[in-house]
């Protein structure tokens, strides 16, 4: 080889050397360079990792195999009050409700077996209050060190809300129920009713000494008004949302329930009635009415009698710092206990003994105020009296500061008189105010259709001899009847097997306009919503079982006269 060769050799892997260092070289900067961004990479992760934690709004928390905590979250201090070095010195059962410890080392080992586990259980905050939660815990290895995560989630609001839909869904099952109820009892009671008043009309044509028997019939009358009257207050139970609404002003709708609470109260406390100016409500003055009574009648029912100077009910009303109309009603009765209070607006609950109360009074008030848009709630302690509160929006601005109160409006503390419990119940014979049957005019021919025969007799009782009745079972009966001769009225139920009154009346609105204009519905109080629907629409009278016979022969007269008018 010559040196021009050798040289040229050399040259060229001296070329090939530094091509091959330039190469290398530029691998390795170009692997330091992603693992550089690899690193940048990962830390980043790392980041937004404790960004998600540490801003979590669920609790979450790293414990090792002895269940010590590892780390914790921001969210974990905040929830339960500890500072992050005071809750690294603390274990997993030193965040539980004591009452809650039996199970964790079941829920260890089953948390350990499949690497992880969902389940509900109350936590214990650092000044000793517990809440519930959901916990989701995973338990993994990581380099060669075993861990428990947890994510904590407060389900407190969950829990509310789903004691609002068990409540709700209760509360739907005993509409129904009462509804139903209702109607079956307003059937035999209207016939028992009505044939009390046939039988002590005809007592005063009777020898005097039949006085005694008179009496047991009034006794008797005076229960099956009672009866009806519990049944008035399932109706009402059953019926939310169908009372028209306008502007109630609510002192007088107050004033109103005083004046009839005021007997109950004479041997029980004092009245204290302070009436502050408070805008109107959108609502109906006698649902409202009812409520502030059914108030009333609680507060007193929970004082004594005997000692009217040392106990005192008050009655306030007053514009609430967010605007809404405050009313309340307070005692200083025996009080609720505590574990009584979550269940005093349930229906049918109540702590009186058997035969002193339905449990339907604050079940009642609840769903009126509820109705309204409105809240009520309670205070009360064992032998601290009671204070209900109720809240209702305006329907209007509220009035300004130091307006005049309306006419009526009183401010006063009285000792008012009471009556045994039964009295408000016990309204007399509901003929005051009705014409007699000399006034009703002459005779008219009334068809009667009725289901259920004993309540067709009663109503034939109550009508007969001042009209001619005739009496069938069903709309196909009537049918037939009214294809065969005149009536000038037609009473008939509303609410009856195969065809229903409401089919009859639209059957007859098709073929005799004439015939069903003269219709008189009889309600028993089971609305469906086609049922209410038709009420709404139809401009027929009608009559609520039970009724007295001058209610019937009033509505039969009104339908008469207008044909003869």
């Amino acid at each position: 080889m010559t040196v021009f060769s050798l040289t040229s050799f050399l040259a060229g892997a001296l070329v090939a050397w530094v091509a091959l260092a330039l190469r290398s070289r530029s691998r390795e900067r170009a692997a330091t360079r992603r693992e550089a961004e690899r690193g940048a990479a990962l830390t980043a992760r790392l980041h937004r990792a404790q960004l998600l934690a540490r801003h979590a709004n669920d609790v979450m928390l790293l414990a090792d195999e002895g269940q010590r905590l590892v780390d914790v979250n921001d969210r974990f201090c905040e929830q339960l009050g500890y500072g992050r070095e005071e809750a690294l010195r603390l274990s997993v059962s030193d965040l539980r409700d004591p009452s809650t410890l039996d199970d964790l080392p079941l829920r260890t080992r089953e948390q350990v077996k499949s690497g992880a586990s969902l389940h509900e259980t109350r936590f214990r905050r650092k000044d000793g209050s517990t809440f519930p939660v959901e916990v989701s815990v995973r338990f993994a290895e990581v380099d060669g060190a075993k861990y428990f995560q947890a994510i904590v989630r407060d389900i407190t609001e969950r829990r509310r809300m789903e004691l609002q839909l068990q409540l709700a869904d209760r509360m739907a099952s005993m509409v129904t129920l009462s509804a139903g109820v209702a109607h079956e009892i307003n059937n035999p009671l209207s016939s028992v009713v009505g044939n009390l008043d046939y039988v002590l009309a005809r007592l005063d044509q009777l020898p005097a000494d039949l006085a005694e028997a008179r009496k047991a019939l009034e006794d008797a009358r005076g229960g099956a008004v009672r009866v009806g009257q519990i049944v008035r207050d399932l109706r009402t139970f059953s019926r939310a949302g169908e009372s028209e609404r306008a502007e109630v002003d609510v002192r007088r709708a107050l004033q109103t329930a005083v004046t009839l609470a005021q007997t109950e109260i004479r041997q029980r406390a004092q009245l204290s009635i302070e009436l502050g100016p408070v805008p109107p409500v959108l609502g109906n003055a006698h649902r409202l009415g009812q409520v502030f009574l059914n108030l009333l009648v609680n507060a007193v029912q929970a004082i004594p009698p005997g000692n009217p100077a040392h106990h005192l009910v008050q009655a306030t009303t007053a514009l609430s710092p967010d605007g809404r109309v405050r009313i309340e009603i307070a005692d200083t009765g025996a009080g609720i206990a505590a574990e009584v209070l979550p269940r005093i607006f349930d229906p049918f609950f109540t702590t009186r003994a058997i035969g002193k109360g339905t449990g339907l009074g604050l079940a009642i008030v609840h769903g009126i105020v509820t109705e309204l848009g409105g809240e009520i709630s309670v205070r009360s302690e064992p032998n601290g009296g009671s204070i209900f509160t109720v809240l209702l929006p305006p329907a209007r601005p509220a009035v300004a500061p130091g307006a005049a109160p309306p006419a009526g409006a009183v401010a006063a503390s009285l000792l008012v008189p009471s009556l045994p419990d039964a009295s408000l119940a016990s309204a007399g014979p509901a003929s005051s105010g009705l014409p007699s049957e000399a006034e009703s005019g002459p005779g008219a021919d009334v068809l009667v259709i009725d289901d259920e025969p004993m309540v067709g007799r009663a109503i034939t009782r109550m009508l007969v001899p001042h009209h001619r009745v005739i009496t069938v079972l069903g709309a196909a009966e009537a049918l037939a009847a009214l294809s065969a001769r005149h009536f000038d009225a037609i009473l008939c139920d509303l609410m009856m097997p195969e065809m229903t009154g409401m089919a009859l009346h639209d059957k007859l609105q098709a073929e005799a306009p004439a015939l069903a204009s003269r219709m008189i519905f009889l309600t028993g109080g089971a609305f469906t919503r086609d049922a209410s629907d038709f009420l709404d629409r139809v401009p027929n009278a009608r009559l609520e079982k039970p009724f007295s016979p001058a209610q019937l022969r009033m509505a039969v007269a009104k339908v008469h006269s207008a044909q003869r008018g």
